[in-house]
């Protein structure tokens, strides 16, 4: 299969094409050299862009990969810190439940010791009286003491004039 192209060496002015053409032909490909080349040109700056482009490609996702390690962690850490959080938070609750608990306690304490007070404030109201009553039966009884004195006395003479009249009828 072998192909043989035929070419001419060189123009025959006679030959039928005018030089004229030929110049035209051979500025025709000099144009579309010079736009192959322009081409080629452009080509090789996309390329080049291209190259760029996947470089930066390439750093962006690096940084998108960085930044989305980098929310993970803040997310884990906000986890941890709300977890924390709540933790304390309940741990508080529990706290302020026992300390409202005790404090109702001792309030309640407080109003029984109250209540106990007043009863014995009463009793110390009406202690005054109680303190007159046993004045008046002490003195009461300071007067029976002197009128039973006073009765034994008569009794022990009555007694003696009652022996000494057994005497003086015995006798």
């Amino acid at each position: 299969m072998d192909k043989t192209v035929k070419m001419r060496a060189y123009t025959d002015p006679g030959s039928g094409q005018p030089a004229s053409k030929q110049k035209e032909i051979d500025l025709e490909l000099a144009a579309r050299d010079a736009q192959l080349a322009d081409e080629r040109n452009k080509t090789l700056e996309q390329l080049k862009t291209i190259v760029q482009l996947r470089e930066a490609l390439k750093k962006e996702q690096a940084r998108t990969a960085e930044v989305s390690q980098r929310v993970n962690e803040l997310e884990s850490g906000l986890r941890q810190v709300t977890s924390s959080s709540a933790n304390d938070l309940a741990r508080k609750d529990a706290q302020l439940e026992a300390e409202m608990k005790r404090a109702v306690d001792a309030e309640n304490q407080c109003k029984a010791l109250q209540a106990q007070l007043q009863q014995e404030q009463a009793k110390l109201a009406s202690m005054p009286d109680h303190t007159r009553m046993l004045e008046a039966k002490d003195k009461e009884l300071a007067e029976l003491k002197a009128k039973l004195q006073d009765v034994s006395g008569v009794l022990s003479k009555i007694i003696s004039i009652a022996e000494a009249a057994r005497l003086v009828g015995k006798s």
